[in-house]
């Protein structure tokens, strides 16, 4: 049996000068990837299961198209998404605007 691959990547050593942002950056592009090949991993295990049982073909995946409502619910999850994964990005940048004085020294 396979060991099960982690859950969730380990907190990155810190680099000396590293600005918030760069620091939450990398950590995305860590979970991102991390939660790439676990899913990579878990999508082969599918495929390989459901082509060995003669359920689908083996170029099935590969020809699918799908009807406008799978498209449109696929567009739901894509938006979802992206925006679960910039969440920690856009609050910095939004905090980090909040910060900047306006044209007469204001901070908004």
């Amino acid at each position: 049996m396979m060991p099960r691959l982690p859950q969730s990547p380990n907190k990155l050593a810190p680099i000396p000068g590293q600005r918030l942002i760069d620091e939450q950056t990398l950590a995305m592009i860590v979970a991102l990837a991390s939660e790439t090949i676990v899913l990579r991993a878990r999508l082969d295990t599918c495929e390989r299961l459901l082509i060995d049982a003669g359920l689908i073909a083996p170029d099935a995946i590969e020809t699918y198209s799908p009807d406008a409502t799978a498209q449109s619910q696929r567009e739901g999850l894509r938006l979802a998404s992206m925006r679960k994964i910039f969440r920690a990005l856009h609050e910095s940048a939004e905090a980090e605007l909040a910060n900047i004085p306006d044209a007469h020294g204001a901070v908004t």
